[in-house]
């Protein structure tokens, strides 16, 4: 009686999304649909309650690898891969909107691109950007890569990847996976030395964009850069 039962929710959810989409349901409930793919009998609502209130929220749960979601969820692999999948074709559809070198003219754009790049990492990565005279993107740099609160970044590869792409300007991107958008003294004094060395050398600083939580904190918005009017 008791698969029966659960049988006929399963099926009652599933029509429901075939009908209306995502619409109407709650975090966990999208979760309980998926894992039907994962566990084909009970009820999992309780695991997907579970997982959320593990992670806290879905972009959380997503920015986390299988064997993470595995061990502190108390489920097997197979489950937590079928969930990084989901995290793994997001980002790959975040990703095709940037491929055809983007114009990054605005904070905003730059903001959301840093986003779409950024919120998927537990660690530090630090980004550079290198744009032409138009803003429109050249290449993108990883600089740097760190622990879960720090990345180093040494300005002699700044420099190299800045000629290297031919920039007439640049921006760098890093995110903050602790959760917050406040930069910290390190962040400024890196940030004013590097817009220094890089104006001596004829490429404009266009902005530092720091994500974290889906968010994103602009230098140029907090004027934070040295000589920056308004």
């Amino acid at each position: 009686m008791s698969d029966q039962l659960h049988k006929g929710h399963r099926e009652r959810m599933r029509l429901r999304f075939y009908q209306k989409g995502a619409e109407g349901f709650a975090d966990h409930e999208l979760l309980e649909l998926l894992l039907y793919y994962a566990v084909p009998r009970g009820d999992v609502n309780p695991l997907a309650h579970k997982i959320l209130q593990e992670f806290g929220s879905l972009s959380m749960l997503f920015a986390s690898d299988t064997a993470e979601i595995a061990r502190r969820c108390g489920i097997k692999e197979s489950t937590a891969l079928l969930i990084c999948l989901q995290a793994a074709f997001a980002n790959r559809v975040q990703q095709e909107k940037w491929r055809m070198r983007p114009k990054l003219d605005s904070v905003s754009a730059l903001g959301q691109y840093a986003v779409d790049l950024l919120s998927q990492y537990q660690h530090e990565r630090f980004y550079m950007v290198c744009l032409d005279s138009r803003k429109i993107l050249i290449q993108t740099c990883l600089i740097s890569e760190g622990t879960i609160n720090e990345s180093v970044v040494h300005p002699r590869l700044v420099v190299e990847q800045a000629l290297k792409y031919k920039a007439v300007a640049v921006a760098f991107l890093h995110n903050h996976p602790g959760g917050t958008l406040r930069p910290s003294l390190q962040d400024i004094e890196m940030t004013v030395q590097m817009a220094k060395i890089l104006r001596e050398i004829g490429i404009s600083f266009v902005d530092h964009i720091i994500v974290a939580d889906q968010e994103y904190c602009s230098f140029v918005q907090q004027k934070l850069l040295p000589n920056q009017k308004g």
